[in-house]
């Protein structure tokens, strides 16, 4: 969601004949675009809020940060950053372009409440803030990269409120957006020579879209309502689902049409029935065991990724046993896997961190080694094999090697030219380095 909504602001900035600088030394203009799901990555930026800081002594610049941090740590940043111009929550960002553009544009109500505390000692430079809470704005259009693949947003926020999760509070109540707007965008992307898209949400599948007493458009409706209208665009994806809200028909649909990848990313968190009812996950293991079963025996070679969340409060050696045992029992393609760290906010920061950092950075590397074990021995059963792929552009450590993916979200490289960039091609797999296949173009 934060690529979606930076390349809609650069692409906004553009239209406003802002150039994108070459390096932060010759901007006029530094925006942090930042997220507050996990500590890590709120560290980044208070490390590239300091790195900023000496900067400004030596160029005049506006430094703007912007997203969930802004959120949830507005004080803090006020009193620990004093070199940053703007602060802008998810809300306001539709108003950002006028205030750096427009030194004189009046400063909202809590604008000047923060421009008051601005001038408090310590604080070098005023600052507006634009964090007031207000219905949520989609852009139009949230491509600007001229690449093969586009994100299209299409709900925003999260009504579950998942013990450790701090996305309801930073991001606010479901929205949905009008499907016209979305069908609008993926148009203009299947213009613009866009040859897969991704949609996206906090919680994409429980989209549910209504409007002066219509019937509501579901998901899998809306799925359909997309597949049935493509043109140049032939693959279609969604992040992130919850599968309490993976419906019998979403999983028709996606059975049905063979523009849907056959790759489905399902964060399970955890293994253990206990853990899951205090994270507040709203299903059990088993009810998520026979999920996984009803998709695999409906959707033939779908590929299956998910979120595992280790060392939350009260987990003890039984509980991190089961998830191991799920891990093995799944076979899940790919996983990201973490350690549980305290959001102020959250319910689960009430609940006293039993389990000490160094059993979370134990039982984290056995995970990542299982994980690992289980995606080499899926990955090496295809080594031979052949699919198709969309070529993505050049491989990171060799210009004469193109990238690509496959439609079950697995990378491959491979020799070819730039005109292969934007082209389905079909690869024959041919070796594994690291977590990525080597392959061949083949006819």
């Amino acid at each position: 969601m934060n690529k979606a909504e930076s390349e809609s602001l650069e692409l906004d900035l553009t239209e406003r004949s802002w150039v994108c600088a070459r390096e932060p030394g010759e901007a006029d203009l530094v925006i942090l675009n930042t997220c507050s799901v996990r500590k890590t990555a709120e560290d980044r930026i208070w490390g590239r809020l300091g790195g900023y800081k000496p900067k400004k002594q030596e160029k005049p610049f506006k430094l703007v940060l912007m997203g969930c941090m802004s959120e949830r740590l507005k004080e803090e940043i006020l009193n620990e950053a004093p070199h940053i111009n703007i602060l802008v929550g998810n809300f306001q960002k539709h108003r950002l372009l006028d205030f750096i553009e427009d030194s004189r544009a009046e400063i909202p109500s809590h604008g000047r409440k923060a421009q008051e505390a601005a001038t408090r000692p310590g604080r070098s430079t005023p600052c507006v803030s634009l964090t007031a809470h207000g219905e949520y704005r989609f852009s139009d259009l949230h491509y600007n990269t001229g690449g093969p693949r586009a994100f299209v947003p299409i709900m925003h926020g999260c009504n579950n409120y998942c013990s450790y999760c701090i996305v309801p509070y930073v991001r606010g109540p479901e929205v949905s957006r009008n499907p016209k707007k979305i069908m609008a965008e993926i148009s203009r992307l299947d213009k613009a020579y866009v040859r897969e898209i991704t949609l996206l949400g906090q919680n994409v599948n429980s989209y549910n879209y209504s409007c002066n007493g219509t019937e509501a458009l579901t998901f899998p409706a809306l799925l359909k309502l997309i597949v049935n209208n493509l043109k140049r665009i032939e693959w279609v994806r969604f992040i992130t689902s919850h599968p309490k809200d993976f419906s019998e028909e979403l999983i028709r649909v996606i059975s049905e049409h063979k523009a849907i990848c056959r790759h489905i990313h399902l964060p399970v968190q955890h293994g253990s029935d206990r853990i899951l009812k205090l994270m507040r996950r709203g299903y059990t293991r088993g009810q998520y065991l026979n999920l996984i079963e009803r998709i695999k025996n409906c959707i033939g070679g779908v590929s299956i990724t998910t979120d595992i969340l280790i060392g939350f409060p009260g987990e003890n050696r039984e509980d991190f046993r089961l998830t191991l045992k799920l891990m093995e029992e799944v076979g899940f393609d790919d996983a990201f896997t973490y350690r549980y760290n305290p959001r102020k906010g959250t319910r689960a920061y009430q609940l006293e961190d039993s389990v000490t950092d160094s059993e979370k950075r134990e039982r984290l590397i056995r995970v990542i080694e299982l994980q690992r074990r289980i995606s080499k021995k899926k990955k090496m059963n295809k080594i031979g094999s052949r699919c198709r792929v969309l070529v993505e552009g050049f491989s990171k450590k060799s210009r004469e090697e193109m990238l690509a993916r496959t439609e079950y979200d697995e990378m491959v490289v491979f020799p070819g030219k730039k005109e292969k960039i934007g082209h389905y091609i079909r690869v024959e797999l041919t070796s594994l380095k690291g977590n990525t296949f080597a392959g061949k173009e083949v006819k």
